[in-house]
């Protein structure tokens, strides 16, 4: 399992990972769109399999709040390659940023 920030969530990046057969659990912006063109923000349920577009294989979908130095909260949107509870997807991406500080 390969996790990555947002900066990393590009469609050639997940390809290549998956062409190494691992998986990955990545941030993605709100602005991606699905295949049917509505974008990862109009979406309500976690969990979901989805098709992101550029994507040839499906991905599933959480999010969590995020919690900015104002006080506020930011929604961020975490996919995985991988069938994965949507509460297990959120918990890896809380920590993707972590491994940073691990090397």
């Amino acid at each position: 399992m390969v996790l990555v920030d947002t900066g990393f969530g590009s469609i050639q990046f997940i390809h290549g990972v998956r062409e190494k057969k691992f998986h990955i659990i990545a941030g993605i912006a709100c602005t991606r769109k699905l295949l049917d063109g509505r974008s990862v923000a109009q979406l309500h349920k976690r969990g979901q399999q989805l098709y992101l577009q550029g994507l040839k294989f499906p991905v599933y979908i959480s999010w969590y709040y995020f919690k900015r130095h104002d006080g506020k909260y930011e929604k961020r949107f975490v996919i995985s390659t991988k069938a994965l509870k949507a509460s297990t997807i959120s918990w890896w991406g809380k920590r993707r940023w972590l491994s940073s500080w691990l090397v």
